[in-house]
């Protein structure tokens, strides 16, 4: 495309474009933008043990909860995904992933487990099956 052509194309576009339009064409990036968020956040949180990324207690795993997440200003959709320039993060705005934690510090019986040591010793647990069960 030569340079003319270009800059008549942007003068048509430039006069056809009024605030309304341009508010519709950011409202449904931003909305686009969410809808990925809220799919990786769907893809990521399946697991909820010990240690795994979560932004909600329900994403957590039976006898974990969430701790250290934030839903920011935008009500977390878009937690720890990229917003802005690369290696800047806007928690304030996006909210911020936490990381699934046992209330005790460790298992109960019943409870969620990927390994022996998820699981409290002092009670004589241990983690069949990926759950907290006396010895």
């Amino acid at each position: 495309m030569d340079a003319q052509r270009f800059d008549r194309l942007s003068r048509q576009v430039a006069r056809q474009t009024d605030r309304r339009s341009m508010f519709k064409v950011v409202a449904v990036g931003v909305l686009a933008i969410a809808g990925v968020g809220a799919l990786g956040h769907e893809a990521e949180a399946a697991s909820g043990f010990n240690g795994d990324t979560c932004d909600l207690n329900s994403d957590c795993g039976d006898g974990l909860y969430c701790n250290g997440s934030s839903r920011g200003l935008l009500g977390g959709t878009l937690a720890d995904f990229p917003v802005g320039p690369p290696g800047v993060s806007f928690p304030i705005l996006t909210g911020r992933s936490g990381r699934c934690r046992y209330r005790n510090g460790c298992g109960g019986e019943g409870d969620l487990c990927n390994n022996n040591s998820d699981c409290c010793n002092g009670d004589n647990l241990y983690c069949p099956n990926n759950r907290c069960r006396k010895r």
